[in-house]
């Protein structure tokens, strides 16, 4: 399924913005695109496998469940917006994640701590309400916040898979750690952790995919415009590991010991994975 969206910039609302640690050991680079997106594609993905028995009974398997993101912005004249797109190709080539937001003001994501007596993670099926870590991106975003009548996406990993989007009625909380949505329930249980809880259109770890490397991200018309054109992958990997340690990614003004960047955070994820790992046998 695919969603297209155009963002309507109003007197409170900030500009899409992308988000990203050039240097892993760093602080925070921003690209603040001062205009409208023209376009933001949202395509739902699922690694499936299915098969028939002998006796015609279907089965299948699923796999890695995730969003592809598809950014477009025609026909922009700044030149220094050019050369800051250049420059975060070689960051995407290499593998290495981006955040993305189309509105920075709204650039908030939390992730679900509560656990019910049955030792499932909530949100369940019929909550009305998430209690969440609050914005675990503020560094990214100091005022970014989710209000009464926000649309918000309830996502937990893979197998499952599931998503859904909510309007809220509501958040108490200086970071809005417990999101009310009283009129609109959760349809599903959410069980596969990491369990996230986000403004709809903030994407805070984005990959490029394999096929979309030598492709040029930005195109010229004889340099007097330009036109961006970029499809990303979630990574739920590094979500996992921001919601794993539970800490402030660095910002723009933080030293180097001042928090994580997203590849630092991954790195930490998988040597705690490798550090618990246990053989089987």
């Amino acid at each position: 399924m695919v969603a297209r969206v155009r963002h309507s910039l109003g007197a409170d609302v900030g500009n899409p913005t992308i988000y990203y640690y050039p240097d892993e050991t760093g602080t925070l680079e921003t690209i603040d695109f001062g205009e409208n997106l023209s376009d933001l594609q949202i395509t739902q993905r699922r690694d499936v496998t299915d098969g028939f028995s002998r006796a015609g009974a279907f089965t299948r398997t699923t796999g890695r469940s995730y969003l592809e993101i598809r950014i477009v912005l025609e026909n922009f004249t700044s030149v220094s917006l050019a050369r800051s797109f250049d420059s975060l190709s070689a960051h995407l080539e290499r593998g290495n994640p981006i955040g993305f937001a189309l509105d920075s003001a709204k650039a908030w994501a939390g992730f679900v701590r509560t656990t019910t007596s049955s030792g499932y993670y909530s949100p369940e099926r019929g909550q009305t309400r998430a209690v969440t870590t609050g914005n675990l991106f503020k560094s990214w975003s100091s005022s970014a916040t989710i209000q009464s009548g926000d649309e918000i996406v309830v996502s937990s990993a893979s197998p499952s898979g599931l998503r859904e989007t909510k309007v809220t009625s509501g958040v108490t909380g200086a970071s809005a750690n417990l999101v009310f949505f009283n009129s609109d329930a959760l349809i599903y249980t959410h069980r596969n952790a990491p369990i996230m809880v986000r403004s709809r259109d903030f994407y805070p770890a984005l990959v490029m995919p394999q096929e979309r490397v030598n492709e040029p991200i930005v195109e010229s018309n004889h340099r007097i415009s330009y036109t961006l054109d970029l499809t990303l992958v979630e990574d739920w990997g590094c979500i996992a590991a921001v919601d794993e340690l539970g800490v402030g990614l660095r910002n723009t003004a933080g030293i180097p010991s001042d928090g994580f960047s997203l590849q630092e955070a991954i790195a930490e994820y998988r040597g705690n994975l490798n550090d618990s790992w246990t053989s089987p046998g």
